[in-house]
């Protein structure tokens, strides 16, 4: 049976597998990164992959290759790395209000909103912080 896997799940270990390419200062293969954080390779792959998709890291194919920042850990936000899992998890959200149909429209669109609203908060609070600031 699959995981099912959260928001809050991707983007958690996607700051964390930027923390510790921040901290390798070097190219790193992903076995490495899974290894740190005690990660299936298989899933760290597909986050790295949309880190990669957001320009936030660079892949290195081949036997020497790896993963790298693209920018310094003080100009990487969190809402960047956020934007950058909410492809993934699309559908999925705070709320999960997509589906209900058993509210009357006015309910459903006021879920919407709150949705939308709760979003535009998160999303500025992560512009705030840089992935530099989760490094002490």
């Amino acid at each position: 049976m699959a995981e099912k896997v959260s928001n809050t799940k991707w983007f958690g270990m996607a700051l964390q597998a930027l923390i510790v390419l921040a901290e390798e200062d070097t190219l790193c293969p992903s076995g490495k990164i899974a290894e740190k954080l005690e990660s299936q390779s298989a899933f760290l792959r597909k986050i790295l992959t949309h880190l990669v998709k957001a320009d936030l890291i660079q892949a290195k194919e081949g036997r020497d290759g790896g993963y790298s920042l693209v920018k310094k850990p003080e100009e990487i936000t969190l809402a960047e790395v956020y934007e950058a899992m909410k492809a993934e998890n699309s559908q999925k959200g705070f709320l999960g209000v997509e589906s209900k149909e058993c509210f009357a429209p006015p309910t459903r669109e006021a879920l919407f909103e709150l949705k939308d609203e709760m979003e535009s908060w998160l999303v500025e609070g992560l512009k705030q912080k840089t992935i530099a600031d989760l490094i002490r």
